[in-house]
């Protein structure tokens, strides 16, 4: 019997840079510079691990956990 045994599989990625071809291609000047890197960043993980994107709020997130372990009502949206 084994216990304990853990395989781990990752993928390093080499550092991205932004360069003007990024700026000038990826970003539209209208969000902040480190909105677009962090959007391109994502979407490369995104593909190269095979998942999918996902553009639920944290808030979402807690609350659809606390609905599936069944331990309080949904949260409140707040006006």
């Amino acid at each position: 019997m084994m216990t304990g045994l853990t395989m781990v599989t990752y993928l390093e990625m080499p550092d991205f840079k932004p360069n003007e071809y990024f700026w000038k291609n990826h970003w539209d000047g209208k969000e902040e510079k480190w909105v677009a890197f962090a959007r391109a960043v994502r979407v490369l993980m995104a593909e190269t691990g095979g998942l999918k994107l996902s553009d639920c709020t944290l808030e979402d997130k807690i609350e659809y956990k606390n609905l599936v372990r069944g331990k309080k009502q949904p949260l409140k949206k707040q006006e």
